[in-house]
């Protein structure tokens, strides 16, 4: 099984690089052709995220933590695979400068899902709160890079995480 997963991985990401190769050559895609793609890959697993935390609010305002950890982690392992997912798409060229900086702010956003769930499983609710609080923060600055692309799934909203 181990096997297969890893030949899977590895052809995935032999396919990205010869994309990338391809894209390359051609000057990249275009910034709508960009976004279209990146929409694909986002909307299934913003609409997973949004199920996945249904109701997180009350486990939390329930003194349930174990539970609200539970579905931080699982949103958390949902963003980091989005977040590997698009980061291979290839980039417009014009946009590299950009796209860097959103994607620092989309990582810096994984961190803080990990570190929200640690903290519910520690039973430290209001360090839970302070570390939501960045996460919004950084979530909007995401939000303010990538505003030329017209997101949808793409783009951060809280509403998805409470």
């Amino acid at each position: 099984m181990r096997k297969l997963v890893l030949s899977a991985a590895l052809a995935v990401s032999a396919g990205a690089l010869v994309m990338g190769a391809i894209a390359l050559a051609e000057g990249g895609p275009t910034r709508s052709e960009y976004a279209s793609r990146l929409e694909k890959i986002c909307k299934p697993r913003a609409e997973a995220t949004a199920r996945t935390m249904d109701g997180v609010r009350g486990d939390v305002k329930g003194h349930r933590l174990e539970a609200a950890a539970a579905k931080f982690e699982r949103a958390g392992r949902i963003f980091r695979s989005t977040v590997a997912a698009i980061t291979v798409v290839p980039r417009p060229s014009e946009d590299r400068t950009t796209l860097a900086k959103w994607f620092r702010y989309l990582k810096r956003q994984e961190g803080y899902l990990t570190e929200i769930a640690k903290a519910l499983r520690g039973g430290e609710a209001i360090k839970a709160q302070h570390l939501t609080a960045a996460f919004i923060r950084s979530g909007n600055r995401a939000n303010d890079v990538s505003l030329d692309f017209d997101f949808d799934y793409c783009r951060f909203k809280f509403s998805r995480f409470s």
